[in-house]
């Protein structure tokens, strides 16, 4: 499973640190806060930190069947749908069975712009299911992205993760 994931990743080539929490009350039950560059995001607290899958992203953490990858200062492009290229491309090249399902806008909190897109890729003859998210800032051109892949990840936990997803503004 965690081949797949590292594959997905490689295609495209994080550091954290736990908080305790945000300053409104903490993370939920059974979820850690991590802040990584300008995100900051809640992931199963019972997940192992694990070293990233190729250079674009600074950390992983792996449980339950799925990994989730975080770069935290992601590419210099002016919006989330711009930096959206820099992973499907790649993707389309190199993962057997890849398929884009398009992208849909998103809010997260402290972003200009922000999108979800999913993704199926066949990895040793099974279908795997993707999730890739984009934050964006302008006029001060900086994003930040997610990766979430699985054989079959838990609908909750992905949208849990993305859900708590916040990005953090900076000047130039």
């Amino acid at each position: 499973m965690c081949t797949t994931v590292m594959t997905v990743a490689a295609v495209v080539g994080l550091s954290a640190c736990s908080s305790g929490g945000p300053a409104g009350g903490g993370a939920a039950e059974g979820w850690t806060e991590v802040k990584v560059g300008r995100l900051t995001l809640e992931r199963p607290a019972d997940w192992t930190e694990e070293s990233p899958t190729g250079e674009a992203w600074d950390t992983k953490y792996v449980g339950d069947g799925i990994e989730l990858q975080v770069s935290g200062e992601f590419s210099d492009d002016p919006t989330a749908n711009a930096a959206l290229s820099r992973l499907d491309l790649p993707a389309t090249l190199r993962l057997e069975g890849y398929k884009g399902g398009g992208m849909q806008d998103l809010e997260v909190e402290g972003a200009d712009s922000a999108i979800r897109s999913d993704f199926t890729f066949t990895h040793e003859k099974e279908t795997w299911e993707g999730t890739w998210v984009i934050a964006g800032q302008w006029p001060h051109p900086q994003t930040a992205a997610v990766a979430i892949n699985g054989a079959n990840p838990d609908p909750e936990t992905v949208r849990h993760i993305i859900e708590s997803l916040t990005f953090e503004k900076k000047q130039g």
